[in-house]
């Protein structure tokens, strides 16, 4: 009797061997004839499952992605203060465990193929991402402007603090030894001084 294969479970399999791949030898270095070997796996196997090597990597960057950003949803809902909270969205800038510095690396070899693409489905996960950023930090200004701590003036930074933010990842791409983390802080607790009601 043949053996009955779990569609999810193998592409989940593949995307984690690929992100372990990813992680040790970089996405340019990358060869998907290699890996297919690698994994035991017969090309006709694997084009059942993914069409190209693009859509392989948007599906492993997509599901890392997500994975983190549920477990920060987790956390965030035991966080109280405006830094603990803010510190959680921006944990994938500012969280320097090996998890997340490898993430961030791969964030930054994918991100021009991700910018430029005109695959609908890497669009919308593109908006999804950041949608979801952006709602949650209106959100952190809602509680504390409800709690009385910033003036409700205070969430028409939300724009720009969310477009600083991603200016910084930015220039530490293309800048040697930016210090992305201590810049983000710093400009995190420039808006909450700002912000607080005096």
């Amino acid at each position: 009797m043949p053996k009955i294969v779990n569609k999810d479970e193998k592409i989940d399999y593949i995307c984690d061997e690929a992100y372990k791949v990813f992680v040790e030898i970089g996405i340019d270095d990358f060869s998907l004839n290699k890996f297919i070997t690698d994994i035991n796996m017969s090309k006709g196997q694997f084009y059942h499952y993914f069409s190209t090597k693009e859509q392989l990597i948007y599906q492993v960057m997509s599901k890392k992605s997500f994975e983190i950003m549920n477990n920060i949803k987790e956390k965030y809902k035991y966080e109280e203060s405006y830094m603990y909270k803010i510190n959680l969205i921006f944990e994938i800038y500012l969280n320097e465990e090996k998890s997340f510095s490898d993430l961030k690396k791969l964030y930054i070899n994918t991100f021009l193929m991700y910018l430029t693409s005109s695959n609908d489905k890497i669009k919308v996960f593109n908006n999804s991402i950041y949608k979801n950023i952006f709602d949650s930090l209106e959100q952190i200004f809602d509680d504390e402007i409800q709690k009385g701590n910033f003036h409700p003036d205070s969430k028409k930074l939300v724009k720009s603090f969310f477009a600083r933010a991603n200016g910084m990842f930015l220039l530490s791409v293309k800048i040697e030894n930016y210090d992305l983390k201590t810049q983000l802080i710093n400009y995190c607790l420039e808006i909450e001084k700002l912000s607080k009601i005096n």
